[in-house]
């Protein structure tokens, strides 16, 4: 018995090592970083809890952390909410071409972000033959040259959303179209016996069985709300003037450009915190809901 233990914590060395080297031991120095006042190269003082004050008190920074906020609704809750729609319909009905439905809904999950940022740049942009102004101008609908949907303060936040939505939906609508298809259709024909209409069949059949894939869709996009650099920096820089800045590039900006690493350290502890208390809070509500 002795030799199997040894055995086995032996073949999980390496992973506890991996994740020592790249998870625990960054984490550690950041915790670190974020109570000091470092550039990066020259000599270190302690800050304190002055940078995670700053985070608050520095106007760019806190309009940060909300802007996240609004994203998580497009990100997570648009997205979770029209899959599970969607799914439910498609799943009861199973119409026919179905598999191309599901191929086409999960095509912005295959293709990497950075393409899809920069298409939708040019789809989005105030003129041009392929763009949406450009579409509109054709059919006699708009202006030659259209407002520039990502380069507007009012409206360039709600169009990263939008696209955020696209790139979701998909992964939402599988998800829960694999749940609804496990659903006794038995249980919604004694519903209909009892006189319920589809409304209750949704929200007294569908949405309980489904918690857990519904916990499981909110943890995945929620951690990429929270973490979507990638789109929000290849689209619109965190511009126009900081409209659309995120913690993400923030971090990017204080470390690299500034030169304010104990900044930049608080400001993605912040963040690591607000991951971890969204998703494993909507995860323990869910399934304590679903026993």
């Amino acid at each position: 018995m002795r030799r199997d233990r040894a055995a086995g914590y032996l073949y999980i060395l390496p992973a506890v090592g991996f994740l020592g080297m790249f998870i625990v031991y960054p984490l550690i120095k950041d915790i670190q970083y974020s109570f000091e006042n470092w550039d990066g190269v020259g000599p270190v003082t302690s800050a304190g809890f002055s940078n995670y004050a700053q985070l608050w008190k520095d106007p760019v920074e806190s309009s940060s952390l909300a802007h996240i906020g609004i994203l998580f609704i497009f990100f997570a809750l648009i997205p979770v909410a029209l899959g599970l729609l969607v799914a439910s319909l498609i799943g009861r009905v199973q119409p026919r071409g179905s598999a191309v439905f599901r191929a086409i809904f999960f095509l912005p999950q295959v293709i990497v972000t950075v393409v899809i940022a920069i298409v939708w740049t040019w789809l989005l942009a105030p003129t041009g033959s392929g763009s949406f102004n450009g579409l509109l101008h054709t059919i006699g609908l708009g202006p030659a040259v259209g407002p520039s949907w990502l380069g507007d303060f009012g409206s360039s936040l709600t169009a990263l959303g939008l696209i955020a939505v696209w790139i979701d939906f998909g992964l939402c609508f599988l998800l829960f179209l694999s749940g609804v298809q496990k659903i006794s259709p038995e249980l919604y024909n004694s519903a209909r016996i009892d006189g319920a209409g589809l409304v209750r069949e949704f929200f007294y059949i569908t949405v309980p069985l489904l918690r857990r894939e519904i916990a499981a869709a909110i943890v995945i996009t929620t951690v990429m709300a929270l973490q979507g650099f990638t789109l929000v920096y290849t689209a619109t820089g965190g511009g126009p003037g900081t409209s659309t800045v995120i913690p993400g590039i923030l971090i990017l900006r204080d470390a690299f450009d500034l030169g304010q690493v104990g900044t930049a350290a608080a400001l993605a502890l912040t963040l690591a915190a607000l991951v971890f208390i969204v998703t494993f809070g909507i995860r323990a509500l869910l399934e304590r809901k679903a026993e």
